[in-house]
């Protein structure tokens, strides 16, 4: 039998499993305590379907610049405060049955002040019996906070106006947490332009927030993180002013720069492009046979001239009409327009949805054109409109898979359709398992842009995967509707 091992680590939430594997609760906890004082924290694991002996180690928690978390294998030379915390090295769990551990913290009267983050890697020693196995890792975070005079400190460093890999304009600044607390941080930034007049306000993140979709980030102490945001109406080179606003801790610093921002390596949009800029280009409503939803879509004229725009409606390319809303759509404003230079205007829209409608997805595109007094189309933008009624899901079917080598170098790629109800805006992953049953690596598939797959439309994922000639290789490939998972398919690699 193939053998195949993947370990996971858990350090956020608990997940329940039909197989035999322990769950652990808590799987974080904080203590403000001060330096002297004793305490006992209690983590409990709960058994599966068999019994299992359990190692429990101690790891200190680190951080990279982006944000991002690991975990550090701690003792004496790496992490002095590991004679702080005294549990059992090992404990069995009975199936069926949870098992408290008790970590109890001797914290010194000469403490320094501060904040102390200890993690406590559980691990079950899993007999997968030559089969393909799963070994669940929990990471387990006992924050210390020790109290005593808060001295915070708080800086911003390398901020600077970068081009992006389209060559759009990013700002990018680093927090420095000086503290001897780790602060939760979140960002924002203004821009102005050289007369101090505000052109937007936008927020900055990190990497780690990006990925988990979060406003905030923890900082540990003494560490540093990059946070970056696109603003949307720097749209050429020239001198601006920013303020970043700083929040942490309920507190809040304001940190003012000037920044010259050069023509060179920037893509900087098209002046066409500033005929015409909408503030949302996709909406999607949840609604009932017989509802009426009327929406507002805001626009703005960012350039040195006067424009007329002209308002129009239509469908996804291959959509079938019993899933089109056109005939839904009422125009509640005019249907062309003067938008003055630097000025905004906006439409108003309603979706009167038939009491006969049946459950499902139905979409639709309001289309807006931009001319200049010459009639000479400058812009055209597009929304997207999709409309939900009763119950709907996300699927996904796997139509084909191919392998090539393409001047040295492994692609693969796979045609997917949506059969769901919903649009999605696919990705994958492929996990290519050689003829032990072992991963080689997991690797990104990617589409050539991210737009609506509507409810029968096709598209092709591409990733760049190892030179393999092998014919023993197996593909396992999960494909998401952006960060969700919506399914998984096997296969041999060809």
């Amino acid at each position: 039998m193939k053998k195949l091992l993947v370990i996971l680590f858990f350090t956020s939430f608990l997940i329940l499993l039909s197989f035999s594997q322990i769950t652990v609760s808590p799987l974080s906890s904080e203590h403000n305590v001060r330096a002297g004082e004793q305490f006992t924290e209690v983590i409990y694991i709960y058994g599966g379907n068999t019994t299992q002996p359990v190692s429990i180690e101690l790891y200190q928690l680190g951080q990279d610049i982006s944000g991002n978390f690991d975990y550090i294998k701690a003792d004496q030379s790496n992490f002095l405060y590991t004679n702080w915390a005294q549990f059992p090295n090992s404990v069995t769990v009975s199936p069926g049955t949870s098992t408290p551990v008790e970590v109890n913290f001797n914290i010194p009267s000469n403490a320094p002040f501060g904040t102390y983050n200890f993690i406590l890697m559980i691990t079950p020693q899993v007999e997968t019996g030559g089969t393909i196995g799963i070994i669940i890792r929990y990471a387990i975070r006992i924050t210390v906070h020790i109290q005593g005079t808060t001295i915070t400190n708080i800086s911003v460093e390398n901020v600077d106006v970068i081009p992006d890999e389209e060559g759009r304009p990013n700002l990018q600044a680093t927090v420095v947490n000086g503290s001897s607390y780790d602060l939760i941080v979140s960002m924002e930034a203004i821009l102005r332009d050289q007369n101090n007049k505000m052109i937007e306000r936008f927020p900055l993140k990190s990497e780690y927030m990006e990925k988990n979709n979060i406003s905030s980030q923890r900082i540990l102490k003494g560490n540093k993180v990059v946070f970056s945001g696109q603003p949307k109406y720097l749209l050429s080179a020239g001198d601006y002013k920013i303020n970043l606003f700083v929040n942490y801790s309920n507190r809040q610093r304001v940190f003012t720069y000037d920044l010259t921002v050069p023509e060179e390596g920037f893509n900087f949009v098209p002046p066409t492009e500033l005929a015409l800029l909408l503030d949302n280009d996709e909406f999607s409503f949840d609604l009932y046979p017989g509802a009426v939803k009327t929406f507002v879509v805001n626009l703005q004229n960012m350039s040195n001239q006067n424009v007329n725009v002209e308002v129009g409606a239509r469908d996804f390319a291959g959509l079938t009409k019993d899933k089109s809303i056109l005939s839904w759509l009422t125009l509640r404003s005019q249907p062309s327009f003067t938008i003055n230079s630097q000025r905004t205007s906006r439409t108003i829209i309603s979706i009167n949805v038939p009491k006969e409608a049946e459950d499902g997805g139905y979409y639709g595109q309001i289309v807006f054109r931009a001319y200049n007094q010459d009639e000479e189309l400058l812009s055209e933008k597009t929304v997207n409109i999709e409309t939900l009624i009763g119950d709907t899901i996300y699927d996904i079917n796997l139509v084909s898979t191919n392998y090539e080598i393409i001047e040295n170098q492994g692609i693969f790629s796979v045609n997917v359709k949506n059969i769901g109800d919903r649009y999605i805006i696919p990705k994958g992953t492929i996990s290519i398992i050689d003829e032990k049953g072992v991963s080689i690596g997991v690797y990104d598939l990617t589409p050539s842009s991210e737009e609506w797959l509507i409810p029968g439309q096709e598209t092709l994922l591409i990733g760049e995967v190892p030179l393999i000639t092998d014919e023993n290789y197996r593909y396992i490939i999960t494909l998401f509707n952006q960060d969700q998972r919506i399914k998984t398919f096997e296969g041999d690699l060809k």
